[in-house]
């Protein structure tokens, strides 16, 4: 047979009629569906660990706990100074607690006030 020679359309179709009748493998089957898991296991496990919203980092430092209640509270730095001082003086751990019980915040300004007169 000549290499130069072109192919003609009958060789063409009786190539690919002896390629259609050959029998499939099934372990080229079922390999393939095995890395196609593979893979989709592989994008899930990388997108859940990238999610930010799954775990908050927790705040083991106080005063960094205040700033940020603080923070979200909407207080002023000038605030919580000001919270913070009047905890010292009524002797109460956390200043956070003034906010969170006023009756607690009102007895204490009106020891502070009644201090000052």
């Amino acid at each position: 047979m000549n290499i130069l020679s072109a192919t003609t359309a009958d060789q063409v179709f009786k190539s690919m009629g002896e390629s259609m009748s050959e029998s499939v493998n099934p372990l080229h089957i079922l390999g393939a569906v095995a890395l196609l898991i593979g893979v989709l296991v592989l994008l899930s496990l990388l997108t859940h660990r990238r999610d930010p919203r799954e775990k908050p980092k927790p705040v083991n430092n106080p005063a960094r706990l205040i700033r940020e209640l603080a923070r979200q509270a909407g207080l002023r730095p000038r605030e919580l100074k000001q919270l913070k001082q009047l905890a010292l003086e009524q002797n109460i751990d956390n200043p956070l607690v003034l906010l969170l019980c006023p009756s607690v915040l009102k007895k204490a300004m009106e020891k502070r006030q009644a201090a000052r007169r």
